[in-house]
């Protein structure tokens, strides 16, 4: 009887000892200091980030933030997928839907931009949409994320990227600008700062794709395992993000003011222009349109790049993100 007492008493010790301790093992799971991986300086890219960091959003969230900068996406992906960096923001979602596909664990967790960060401009005599017919547009390249979104543009607006127009591989947006100066181009999709200076310029804009296009250009990407093991870091990660966005949206005049503190460059009067060019496309609270993301997807199955059976769910997950975003509207400072 007594080995009995002792045993269950045994048992209740182990028992409390498990519960004092859990809370303890689950803080030693979350990470205090985060690197994250972006592949762009634009203002566009960094503003909302810079915003999180000068207002004290990260730290807030009991946060610190190291952010890194490299060139293009599929670095990005190597330093996330090799556990340098916890997070990565690159633009559009078609690399990690491939590197998902092939096995990579890699997954959207929210997305920056719903729409397309280009203004496709014209030559002085090309001032529509349908004045590009047989004419030349230049893309970053054949495959890249301009390429994609200048042909969904085309399809929508009754012209055939393979028929009615020539797209070229020409290069980044400072190498079309000298082409479409030079008269080698009759249009290309830029940059809303390099769009600003062309505007200046006299050449046309035929459409702004930040408003016209709902296709994710920029997201945030994860591991898997980064998700299983840190959720708490990755909520309190994402509602800092969705502060700043909701700052950067709302409050011009202090956000550019913040983006000039941070370090951010660039002449006044176009950074003013270029704000009002790629503000639209913000999402508000980080949400994922899942309907972008799914033309991506049809386009990559039709080519062949991605299994057929390949569903979005297996890329994108965004529970931890409704997660943070339920936690801001009860603390009253998500504004929708």
């Amino acid at each position: 009887m007594r080995k009995r007492k002792r045993h269950v008493s045994f048992l209740i010790f182990v028992c409390l000892l498990i519960a004092l301790l859990l809370p303890g093992l689950s803080k030693a799971q979350e990470k205090k200091l985060l690197r994250i991986v972006f592949v762009s300086l634009s203002w566009n890219n960094q503003l909302p980030f810079r915003i999180a960091i000068a207002r004290g959003f990260f730290k807030d969230q009991g946060l610190s933030v190291e952010p890194i900068f490299v060139r293009g996406g599929p670095t990005a992906l190597a330093a996330l997928i090799s556990g340098d960096v916890d997070f990565a923001s690159i633009g559009g979602a078609q690399a990690a839907i491939r590197s998902r596909a092939k096995g990579l664990d890699i997954h959207i967790i929210a997305s920056q931009s719903n729409y397309t960060n280009y203004t496709l401009l014209g030559s002085k005599e090309a001032k529509t949409v349908e004045d590009l017919r047989g004419k030349i547009i230049g893309v970053t390249g054949a495959g890249a994320f301009s390429d994609f979104a200048i042909r969904i543009y085309l399809k929508r607006n009754n012209l055939d990227p393979d028929r009615d127009v020539v797209l070229r591989a020409i290069g980044g947006t400072a190498v079309r600008a000298v082409a479409l100066e030079r008269g080698l181009i009759a249009a290309a999709p830029f940059s809303a700062e390099d769009a600003v200076r062309l505007l200046d310029k006299g050449y046309p804009m035929i459409v702004n794709l930040n408003e016209a296009l709902r296709i994710p250009q920029s997201v945030f990407v994860t591991r898997g395992d980064t998700l299983q093991k840190y959720p708490e870091t990755t909520k309190r990660f994402l509602k800092a993000v969705i502060l700043g966005m909701q700052f950067a949206k709302n409050n011009k005049q202090e956000a550019i003011k913040t983006g000039y503190t941070t370090g951010l460059r660039g002449e006044p009067d176009v950074v003013n222009r270029s704000y009002d060019l790629f503000i639209p496309g913000y999402t508000v609270d980080l949400s994922v349109a899942m309907d972008g993301i799914q033309i991506m997807l049809d386009e990559d199955i039709r080519t062949g790049l991605v299994d057929k059976k390949f569903t979005l769910d297996r890329v994108i997950d965004d529970r931890i993100l409704k997660q943070a975003q339920q936690e801001l509207r009860k603390e009253g400072k998500l504004n929708q």
